[in-house]
């Protein structure tokens, strides 16, 4: 049983390595091809006109008005209550 050499221990390595990245690359194209759909659909009652997109505002938008509504509510009430 002859031994291997170093030369030929790097060169399995590289190609090892370069399999590897081959294969990396080919799952995050595979995953940057496909149609991802970060919303749930809506139901066929609720579903924009074509050509337009949802109509309701989502995210950081909406939290911050809920937080400016609650906080309104809350001076509101605070005001009702000093008062008789």
């Amino acid at each position: 049983m002859a031994g291997t050499t170093a030369q030929t221990d790097v060169a399995l390595l590289l190609l090892a390595l370069g399999l590897a990245a081959l294969v990396a690359l080919a799952v995050h194209l595979g995953r940057a091809l496909q149609p991802s759909s970060g919303r749930p659909p809506l139901p066929d009652q609720d579903c924009p006109p074509p050509g337009l997109s949802r109509l309701l505002p989502v995210g950081p938008h909406v939290d911050r008005e809920c937080r400016r509504g609650v906080n309104a509510l809350d001076l509101w009430l605070r005001d009702r209550r000093v008062r008789p």
